[in-house]
């Protein structure tokens, strides 16, 4: 149990929100909600687990920078849960679940990693893809930076090489990768696509994911 978690007395659990400082003035924070843990998952849904494992041992969160939705889906080393809980709760709906979408394999064996569902890319070797579309969770401090990015406060980020234009930001989000949006086209899957729905086409309830979501 983290250290904010043995201070409310509980740990911490999907549709929970955690306080994220953004920098060291007083107030400005990012309202970071749990989504999915997947430890949790691993109890309760475990064959769910397992196809979302290639995202690594992570907490699924989403962050909000004032009223905004900067970060619609993260996967976060589970560091995350040791913010402090702001008091708040919010019960997860199945259209809250936005997965992240990454690309996993090599040549002649690529695919888009959409949540649990699996499209194939055909790519070839002379395809390079940027480990800001690889899976992985983010670290509590990358997920700072990319709020920070996502709310229009690049400048604000310490480290020079965020600041720079040509910065290949590590989203570990196909979805928000603007040059690689098109690996979904590719993957041929439909502009404006609700993950339910792709994941309805191959066969996966989605919402059987809050399951694990429910105390």
């Amino acid at each position: 149990m983290s250290a904010a978690a043995r201070a409310s007395g509980r740990a911490a659990r999907p549709g929970d929100v955690l306080a994220l400082a953004l920098t060291q003035h007083s107030g400005d924070e990012a309202h970071v909600r749990m989504l999915l843990d997947q430890r949790t998952l691993a109890d309760r849904v475990p064959d769910a687990a397992e196809h979302l494992a290639v995202f690594g041992d992570g907490v699924l969160v989403e962050v909000r920078v004032g009223e905004r939705l900067a970060l619609p889906g993260v996967w976060v080393e589970r560091s995350v849960l040791d913010l402090r809980p702001t008091g708040e709760r919010e019960p997860l709906r199945e259209e809250d679940l936005r997965l992240p979408a990454a690309v996993v394999g090599g040549t002649g064996q690529t695919s888009l990693a959409w949540g649990e569902t699996r499209w194939p890319l055909p790519l070839d070797a002379t395809v390079a893809i940027p480990s800001s579309c690889r899976p992985g969770p983010h670290s509590l401090p990358d997920l700072r930076r990319l709020a920070l990015h996502a709310a229009g406060r690049r400048a604000e980020i310490a480290l020079t090489l965020w600041q720079d234009p040509g910065f290949d930001v590590p989203w570990r989000d196909v979805r928000l990768v603007p040059h690689a949006s098109w690996w979904f086209e590719i993957a041929q899957i439909p502009p404006g696509t609700r993950y339910a729905d792709a994941a309805a086409r191959q066969g996966v309830e989605a919402a059987r994911l809050l399951v694990a979501a429910r105390d």
